[in-house]
């Protein structure tokens, strides 16, 4: 045992160092555009990772018309010849792959490599009114993303595939229920408040008369992929404000799944209410664990924190209750996801 004392210090100084290197880890970002020919789909995908790259002492380009604050990141940045876990984002409706910049940037610095996607005809610059209603393919959308990533030869090398996880907000909430076996019925008539289902505020002018209901294109997508939005690679959910929980009404719906999902929402929350949504998705999922914010707490908190612009042109989306602080909430946020996914992947 005289060698205990010299092991122990190893070990210590090895344990510091290690500690030492995830604390520099700096964020690299490459954009890539995916296109799933079998469905006619691009899928504009941004991906995150951790760099030990010195960032370029470069004066960044000011937009004024930012609605939200953006992260600095090293474009193409070198990738550690290391594993990482993954984790996929999706976007809420009307959203788009930068809509969380707050929670990447934090999980790539913990060490976690991020995907996040465009959902294709149901992101900020691309509405395509029957995508806004075919949530079931935003499932399809983040398989696809996720297989071009683990084969890439470029990215994949870096990905510990044995450690994947799903996170969402709002309509990307439900896109990760999905994915982990929840099987939503479109044929419901009302909404979350007992009335008549109505498009999102994000749904698109159109000029072109549908009938969701019967629509060819909408009903025969339904048929197809209904039942396989199921992804066994992702492992754990974490997920924010779901919404869709009116198209869910039985255990059954949510019979296969078996992976942990953490649910996360406001009282507050008039667009995707949690009686009908969060709480109701944790009622029908056993393996969920849920966490309610207060009743000033409201939906669209989960984005990224505003500009001064963003706040004067949208404030529906960039302005919370003034008791509450946005970023106060998305600490508290961090803390139980990096919790949930160290725990769970």
């Amino acid at each position: 045992m005289k060698n205990g004392p010299l092991i122990l210090m190893l070990i210590s100084l090895l344990v510091c160092n290690a500690q030492q290197q995830k604390n520099t880890f700096r964020i690299g970002q490459k954009s890539v555009l995916f296109e799933d020919a079998s469905r006619n789909r691009p899928l504009a995908t941004e991906i995150w990772y951790p760099t030990h790259d010195d960032a370029l002492e470069t004066r960044p380009k000011e937009n004024k018309k930012e609605l939200f604050k953006t992260i600095k990141t090293i474009p193409n940045a070198s990738i550690p010849n290391q594993k990482f876990p993954l984790l996929i984002v999706s976007h809420g409706t009307g959203g788009n792959r930068f809509s969380l910049t707050w929670f990447i940037q934090a999980m790539v610095k913990e060490g976690y490599m991020v995907v996040s996607l465009d959902h294709y005809g149901n992101s900020t610059f691309n509405k395509i009114p029957r995508e806004f209603v075919k949530w079931w393919e935003r499932a399809i959308d983040v398989q696809y993303v996720l297989t071009q990533v683990l084969e890439d030869k470029d990215i994949g090398f870096a990905i510990d595939s044995s450690k994947i996880g799903g996170v969402g907000f709002s309509l990307g909430g439900y896109t990760n229920i999905a994915l982990a076996g929840g099987h939503v019925d479109r044929t419901v008539h009302e909404n979350e408040h007992g009335t008549e289902r109505a498009m999102p505020a994000e749904f698109p002018e159109t000029d072109e008369v549908i009938d969701f209901e019967k629509d060819s294109l909408i009903v025969s997508s339904y048929r197809k992929y209904k039942d396989l939005v199921k992804d066994d690679r992702i492992t754990s959910f974490f997920v924010m404000a779901p919404a869709i929980g009116f198209g869910f009404h039985t255990v059954d719906q949510t019979k296969e799944i078996t992976a942990p999902i953490f649910i996360v929402a406001g009282k507050g929350d008039q667009v995707a209410p949690v009686n009908k949504n969060a709480e109701k998705y944790h009622s029908l999922i056993k393996s969920s664990k849920i966490h309610l914010f207060n009743e000033n707490v409201q939906h669209y908190i989960f984005l990224n924190e505003a500009t001064p612009f963003g706040k004067q042109v949208a404030p529906a989306i960039t302005i919370d209750h003034p008791k509450i602080n946005r970023g106060e909430i998305h600490q508290k946020t961090l803390v139980m996801a990096l919790e949930f996914f160290k725990g769970t992947l």
